[in-house]
C-alpha cells in the first residue's frame, strides 16, 4: 500500500529547493484532481519511472526484476478528437500526467526517474538548423522545432525538481554531443541541486553503448543527482575496429549512423542516416545494468532539502511565495489554467483564498 504524499513536506521542500510557485500550484491542482494521490491506495508506489521510453527496454528489465514501474512516451497514445494527448509532454494534459506519475513514486524509500530526452534538436547534427551551441543553447527560436524542444526540456526540468523533492533520483541520458547541458534552465537546475545538496550533488558520466551489446559504439552522456551514476562507464573502447572488420567480412556490417561531408564553403557538415533513429533504443543489457545499480543510485542520491521541525503547513508555505518566474518557456500558466478547469478538481476550503484569480 502506498501512503499519500505529505503535502506539507513536499511544498516546503519545493520552496526550499528553489522551485517556482507556478510549479507548486500545478502540483496542488494535480493532487486535488486525482483522488488516488490524497488517500491510501492498494497499488504499490513506483520504483522506476521512464520518460521518453520508446520501446521501454529498460522498463522491461525493471519489471522482470520485480520493480513496480511506469513508462511514458508520446507514441503510446493518440489524442482523441477535441482532446489532448495525455502522453505528450508538450501538451497540458501530458504535463498533468507526468506530475501525477512522479507523485506516485516511492517517496518513502526512494525511486529512480529516467529521462531519455528526445535529442533531435539538441545534437551537433542539427546545429545547422537549431543554431545551438555551448554559448547559445537556447538556439534559433524562429524555428518551431527549437521552441518545441525548449518547451519539452523546460517541463522535464520542472518534473525533475518534483522528483528530487519526493526523495527520488533523477537520471538524464543524452548522446555525447548534446547541447542540453548548456541549456540555461538545466544549468539552473544544477545550481539548485548544488545549493541544496552540496558541490558534489550533480554527477556527469559517459560510456559507450557498445559495452552493453549495442549495435554501434555510440557514445552516451548522463547526469544524475547520485554519485553511483559513474558505474555506467565501462572504460575505453577496446576491440571495436576488429569486431567491425569481422562483422563486415560476414556481411553483417554495423549500421552507419551519420554521414560527414563538406558544404560548398568547405565547412564540415553532418547528416543523420536512417539507422540513427533506431540507435536511440536501449539494448537489454543497458536496462539490466540500471537494475543492478538501482540500490546504489538510491543510496547515494542527494539534493532533497531537509525539513525543519515543526514543518510549516502547506498553506503557510504557499502563501509565503510569489510568482516571480512563471516559466513561460514551459508554458506553465497554460498548464495551470488547463488543470484548473478539470471537472474532478476539489480545492480544499483552506486553500481557496490563496489561489490566484489570474496569472
Amino acid at each position: 500500500m502506498a501512503p499519500p504524499v505529505n503535502i506539507d513536506h513536499l511544498l516546503y521542500r519545493l520552496k526550499a529547493f528553489g522551485a517556482p510557485k507556478v510549479l507548486l500550484l500545478a502540483v496542488l491542482l494535480v493532487i486535488w484532481t486525482d483522488p488516488g494521490l490524497s488517500a491510501d491506495v492498494a497499488e504499490p508506489p513506483f520504483k522506476w519511472i521512464e520518460f521518453f521510453a520508446g520501446k521501454a527496454e529498460a522498463t522491461n528489465q525493471f519489471q522482470v526484476g520485480g520493480f513496480h514501474s511506469a513508462k511514458l512516451d508520446i507514441l503510446y497514445m493518440h489524442a482523441q478528437p477535441g482532446k489532448l494527448n495525455p502522453m505528450d509532454l508538450t501538451s497540458e494534459a501530458g504535463m498533468g500526467t507526468a506530475l501525477a506519475t512522479v507523485l506516485r513514486g516511492d517517496w518513502v524509500e526512494g525511486f529512480l526517474s529516467h529521462f531519455g530526452l528526445k535529442c533531435a534538436s539538441w545534437t551537433t547534427i542539427n546545429s545547422g538548423t537549431s543554431s545551438r551551441s555551448p554559448c547559445s543553447a537556447i538556439g534559433n527560436t524562429e524555428y518551431p522545432s527549437v521552441v518545441c524542444a525548449n518547451l519539452l526540456t523546460s517541463r522535464m526540468i520542472l518534473i525533475m525538481m518534483v522528483v528530487v523533492c519526493l526523495n527520488g533520483c533523477i537520471l538524464l541520458e543524452q548522446p555525447s554531443n548534446s547541447f542540453v547541458e548548456y541549456y540555461p534552465r538545466f544549468r539552473e537546475l544544477i545550481q539548485l541541486l548544488q545549493a541544496s545538496g552540496g558541490p558534489h550533488a550533480v554527477h556527469r558520466t559517459m560510456w559507450y553503448m557498445f559495452h552493453y551489446n549495442g549495435p554501434t559504439p555510440k557514445r552516451h552522456l548522463a547526469f544524475a543527482n547520485s554519485s553511483a551514476i559513474g558505474g555506467l562507464d565501462c572504460g575505453p573502447l577496446v576491440g571495436w575496429k576488429k569486431i567491425k572488420k569481422e562483422r563486415e567480412a560476414k556481411g553483417e556490417a554495423p549500421p552507419q549512423l551519420v554521414q560527414k561531408y563538406h558544404d560548398k564553403q568547405g565547412k564540415l557538415r553532418y547528416k543523420g542516416l536512417p539507422a540513427l533513429r533506431s540507435s536511440e533504443h536501449y539494448p537489454a543489457d543497458f536496462g539490466k545494468k540500471l537494475v543492478s545499480m538501482f540500490a546504489d543510485l538510491i543510496k547515494n542520491k542527494s539534493g532533497m532539502p531537509r525539513l525543519p521541525s515543526p514543518c510549516p503547513s502547506a498553506e503557510a508555505t504557499f502563501a509565503s511565495m510569489s510568482y516571480d518566474d512563471k516559466w513561460h518557456d514551459a508554458s506553465m500558466v497554460e498548464v495551470c489554467f488547463w488543470l484548473r478547469g478539470g471537472k474532478d478538481l476539489q480545492v480544499p476550503p483552506s486553500f481557496r483564498p490563496l489561489l490566484p484569480h489570474r496569472l
